[in-house]
């Protein structure tokens, strides 16, 4: 039941999710700002802005580039476009036994024929259209919601901590309380190790790039490795960033950079992500995979996000489930 309702609800609880796992890294900071000239929901405040500061760094260093190459693409597209016309189709003929003319006037032909038949997939097109503006819309709603949940959750961290401390019974607050410490343990060894995962990819893609010798190749492959927290969309937008610039400067470096991409995203998932998350978290490798396809398959992305630290987060409380009932129920000798 409960794993219906939150995938009933995994499109709206992404901003929570994220706001929650914010929350979790910046209190520690927010205790330490909380001093007695520093007032709690102020220091809260702060490190929402450094957090929006961060990002909107990163966004102001990569949107120029994407810019700035899409420009390119834009100016060199239609010489690009007679050059591939040029190399092909004097080998239709021969090759293929097209008759490139005869095929676009019958093509044409065609066309005008069932111009009127075209009027159907046109509103298909618009509704798809309307539907994409209300996808960019709700992720600016989500982006927006994100710092709002941060900051309440960072201002009011130790009162619900406490007051869910409140809900616990006294004859298991013990057991209960060392359960969330090793969950905490967890968590920290999990963030730990996903920042290890980052700055990996990061220097593989921007070596491997700049060697290969795509130009800002080193700029990209960091953003690349930096964008790996967030499962498979990361290494999408890095590979795509990287395909439009290669295509743009030096299209003959196309293959290095599709063997650069399967190589990382191969190493990331199958040896990476594992050695370096999952064995701090205590999970093996195939526990790993198997969480990140099934939270995967449950969930979407929300599910692939928080698919390790749930897993982890399982297997403490399963290890734990096990204690109490060999304790209950010994196994006779």
């Amino acid at each position: 039941m409960l794993v219906g309702l939150i995938y009933a609800l995994s499109d709206i609880l992404a901003p929570f999710v994220a706001g929650l796992l914010l929350g979790y890294l910046g209190h520690p900071l927010v205790d330490r700002l909380n001093v007695r000239w520093l007032p709690r929901s102020l220091a809260a405040l702060l490190i929402v802005l450094a957090l929006i500061g961060l990002g909107s760094s990163f966004l102001l260093l990569l949107l120029p580039l994407l810019t700035h190459d899409l420009m390119q693409l834009a100016s060199r597209l239609p010489n690009s476009v007679e050059a591939w016309q040029a190399a092909i189709l004097p080998y239709l003929p021969t090759t293929l036994d097209i008759d490139w003319m005869h095929s676009m006037g019958t093509w044409r032909d065609l066309l005008q024929q069932h111009l009127g038949a075209l009027s159907e997939p046109l509103q298909h097109l618009a509704l798809s259209a309307r539907y994409g503006s209300s996808l960019l819309l709700h992720l600016f709603l989500t982006l927006l919601l994100v710092p709002v949940v941060t900051f309440y959750l960072l201002k009011d961290w130790n009162r619900l901590v406490a007051s869910l401390h409140s809900l616990i019974p006294e004859n298991y607050f013990t057991p209960i309380a060392q359960l969330g410490q090793e969950i905490d343990e967890v968590l920290g060894q999990f963030l730990r190790g996903q920042v290890l995962v980052m700055g990996t990819m990061a220097l593989f893609y921007g070596l491997a790039l700049q060697i290969a010798g795509v130009s800002s190749g080193l700029t990209l492959g960091v953003t690349t490795g930096l964008l790996v927290f967030i499962p498979y969309v990361g290494v999408f937008i890095g590979f795509v960033l990287t395909l439009l610039s290669t295509l743009i400067q030096n299209p003959h470096l196309v293959p290095y950079v599709l063997a650069i991409f399967l190589t990382g995203h191969m190493l990331e998932g199958w040896v990476i992500t594992p050695r370096l998350v999952g064995e701090r978290i205590g999970l093996h490798p195939v526990v790993v995979i198997l969480a990140l396809l099934s939270f995967g398959q449950l969930l979407g992305f929300l599910g692939v996000v928080i698919a390790l630290p749930a897993a982890a987060v399982g297997r403490i409380c399963l290890s734990h489930l096990l204690i109490f009932y060999r304790d209950r129920c010994p196994i006779s000798s």
